[in-house]
């Protein structure tokens, strides 16, 4: 029996297999194409009955079956290329095509979003805190780094808002009335294990992260040594510029970060009453407030100068405090006399005339968001506190 049959061009090549014992080859016989119609059966041969049924109601229609066979079907039929996939094209130029520039002027809703204090804190970056290690945006934690002692040059942890501001003298408490300086050399006697002095050193080591509450800060000054020790960044223990046996931890430090956030208020007020632009205005009760335009913050001021009988029947507003403003919106009120304390109170009250009565508002602006963010991480840090008032 002659089976399979191969048309090639108008020849027909037929395949037989030979038993084993007559041969191991495959001859092959090559027929002519009317030779090979003999082969095969009579009933193959024929039509289809229902192809020519389908033919016949296809030229009625005025589709002719012939000319979508010649080429067309047979080539749609086969596979597209990967080369002319559109699919695969536009996946290939997905990263080359350049993204449309953003517009360059920003929706109202952005606007109003770049001005807002508590959005902007929100979208810091989020780290870990040292104590509890809960995850926060670095705005509501207190960044620390490594500063050299002057003298021993031991590795001293110190907050980053000392080091940025360049004022700080390790193992010497804070002043409220002068500014000491960052020293930039050490004696001969250092100790082996010393950090050697940087322009600034809180930069060339990776930070820690506590949380922004004064009870955090008296806690870190409690713990035996053995447990500050193990709260130690492991990337500091892996560091070998210094020992981590030899890092200090000040006493006084929640003093220490009150005076220096306390510091940091004072000068952004005192910054933004001396501007033209009026960002700060004075206020004599707070239905004055509801006449001002864009208020950010209420800065109560507590005790007027020369009428203390006025001030004494005035409530201090508590932590979290917030006012009305035309039944839209809340503003804080932020006690500045327990915030800033007696002597920065009465520095920024002698700098400026719009701090000489009980209220004073703040516009929320862009120029004034950090000032705005500030005071409401110095009233986060002393909220917590029974001894607010110091």
């Amino acid at each position: 029996m002659r089976h399979p049959i191969f048309y090639t061009g108008c020849a027909i090549v037929q395949q037989t297999w030979c038993s084993a014992r007559q041969s191991l080859t495959r001859p092959r016989y090559v027929f002519t194409a009317a030779e090979a119609l003999e082969e095969l059966p009579r009933d193959s041969a024929r039509p289809n009955q229902a192809d020519d049924e389908n033919d016949a109601s296809n030229r009625k229609s005025g589709y002719d079956r012939s000319e979508a066979d010649d080429g067309n079907a047979a080539f749609s039929q086969l596979p597209l290329s990967p080369l002319m996939d559109p699919k695969l094209q536009n996946a290939r130029n997905r990263y080359k095509t350049p993204e449309p520039e953003p517009s360059r002027e920003p929706s109202e809703f952005q606007k109003r979003l770049s001005k807002n204090p508590y959005a902007s804190a929100l979208a810091t970056p989020v780290r870990s805190c040292a104590i509890t290690g809960v995850r926060l945006p670095n705005q509501f934690l207190i960044d620390f780094g490594l500063a050299p002692h002057p003298k021993t040059g031991k590795p001293w942890q110190m907050p980053r808002l000392a080091l940025d501001s360049n004022v700080i003298i390790p193992g010497e408490a804070a002043s409220s009335t002068q500014t000491p300086q960052l020293p930039t050399t050490t004696s001969s006697n250092t100790d082996p294990g010393a950090l050697s002095p940087t322009r600034n050193p809180a930069r060339a080591v990776a930070g820690s992260y506590i949380i922004s509450q004064r009870s955090a800060m008296k806690f870190m000054s409690d713990i035996k040594r053995r447990s500050y020790l193990q709260m130690v960044p492991h990337r500091w223990k892996l560091d070998t510029r210094f020992k981590t046996d030899n890092i200090v931890w000040r006493e006084d430090m929640d003093d220490f970060v009150l005076d220096l956030m306390r510091r940091k208020v004072q000068r952004l007020l005192g910054y933004l009453s001396s501007r033209p632009a009026g960002y700060i205005t004075a206020c004599h009760n707070y239905e004055d407030v509801q006449k001002k335009h864009q208020p950010g913050a209420v800065l109560w001021l507590g005790n007027r100068i020369g009428d203390e009988l006025e001030t004494a029947k005035e409530v201090p507003p508590p932590p979290y405090a917030m006012v009305k403003y035309r039944s839209a919106s809340n503003i804080p009120v932020y006690n500045l006399p327990m915030l800033l304390g007696p002597d920065f109170l009465d520095q920024l009250r002698s700098s400026s005339k719009f701090f000489g009565g009980a209220l004073a508002v703040i516009k929320q602006k862009r120029n004034t968001l950090e000032s705005l963010m500030h005071l409401w991480k110095l009233m986060g840090y002393l909220a917590s506190d029974a001894d607010t008032g110091k």
